[in-house]
């Protein structure tokens, strides 16, 4: 039976999530002649994560379906200016728009007057920091252009979308290794780097472009053309770590619990970057972003093998880091569903805790990465 997400977690305080959108009917509505749709879904889900109050720590856009893993903080939109809700609530959901669609910039009176209305923030603040709404400010658009270009109407979406608590540090990375290698799974990518349209390619290509500029600076670089190589890639003109300004949240910060002193992640993160350095993760339990791209990398070279006795030596170290086993990791990894079901995915310890917390006596464990299901029955 589906479960309320009301009661899968406390919309006050949400967890890490892996949601999961499918087009209606399965259908591929975003691949094939329509495969430049996946642009405005990546378009749009960046659009949303800066605008709404959410860390994006990874996605996935298919032919037929979207992975996003994220996180909604609903106490930093009760931290903004009613002003700022008001900017953000109408770059969301323009007040008026030009005859091709183009929205039209309001002006700072029409904003003013607005932001004076102290129920209208109230509400839009509250669905600022809201799953239900994301999910709805993405999806809705998205429908709308899609019938546009087809000249139909109807659903582009099935109605419901999915959402699975990740309740500790080992279920949100293996959920991110899982979204990042979805093309590589379905053999539309040979590598993570060559996985177009997820957040595994973006974190990529920032790194990438950061460690350039660094040797381009080191060799004297004018300032101008190291800010250009940066900025390609959505990175700050002075970044100062591989993530700096990238629309996602940093690696390092996708944990479950830690730190939240962003000054103190900046500092730490930029010491882990430095050129031939593996430094610890930025939150205790986190990878740094080199061994998540190792990790990336050497998993997807298992599956690309397409044999499990071929396993990357590099793979061993890392996941022991979470104190996962290796041969777990790749049945996880090479499976469909194995992060999509249940009502939520963690280890043994995660599980009953979050039982506990639900008033039930145990959640089932369907992920192979976390034991067989003999200390389980149903949710």
């Amino acid at each position: 039976m589906t479960l309320a997400r009301k009661h899968q977690f406390d919309p006050r305080d949400p967890p890490w999530l892996h949601a999961i959108s499918r087009c209606v009917r399965r259908a591929y509505l975003a691949g094939g002649e329509h495969e430049h749709r996946k642009d405005w879904i990546e378009q749009r889900l960046q659009l949303l994560g800066g605008v709404f109050a959410v860390e994006v720590g990874g996605y996935a856009v298919m032919s037929n379906h979207l992975h996003v893993v994220l996180r909604m903080r609903p106490a930093d939109a009760r931290s903004w200016s009613a002003t700022s809700v008001v900017e953000r609530w109408w770059t969301v959901y323009p007040r008026q728009r030009l005859r091709d669609g183009t929205p039209v910039a309001p002006t700072a009176a029409q904003v003013r007057a607005q932001a004076a209305d102290a129920a209208w923030v109230a509400t839009r603040r509250e669905r600022l920091g809201d799953l239900g709404w994301l999910m709805k400010a993405l999806k809705e658009d998205i429908s709308r252009r899609a019938n546009r270009e087809d000249g139909c109407t109807g659903a582009f979406w099935e109605g419901r979308f999915t959402s699975v608590p990740l309740l500790d540090n080992a279920a949100l990375t293996a959920c991110l290794a899982y979204v990042d290698l979805n093309p590589v799974r379905a053999k539309l990518a040979e590598t993570p780097e060559a996985s177009r349209h997820t957040g595994g390619r973006a974190r990529v290509r920032a790194r990438n472009r950061w460690q350039a500029a660094q040797r381009l600076r080191a060799r004297g670089g004018t300032p101008e053309r190291v800010a250009r190589l940066l900025e390609r890639v959505g990175l700050d003109r002075g970044a100062r770590h591989a993530e700096d300004g990238l629309w996602l949240a940093p690696i390092g910060a996708c944990t479950v619990g830690g730190e939240d002193d962003s000054a103190a992640m900046a500092t730490r993160q930029a010491e882990a970057c430095r050129p031939g350095r593996l430094k610890p993760a930025l939150r205790e339990g986190a990878l740094t972003l080199d061994e998540y791209l190792e990790l990336l990398d050497a998993t997807g070279r298992t599956l690309a093998a397409g044999k499990r006795g071929q396993i990357d030596p590099r793979l061993a170290p890392i996941l022991a880091r979470l104190d996962l086993q290796v041969e777990d990791w790749i049945a996880t990894m090479v499976g469909w569903r194995m992060l999509w079901g249940g009502s939520a995915i963690g280890t043994w310890a995660s599980r009953q805790a979050e039982a506990a917390r639900r008033k039930l006596d145990w959640i089932r464990n369907r992920c192979p990465l976390f034991g067989k299901p003999r200390d389980a029955a149903v949710a």
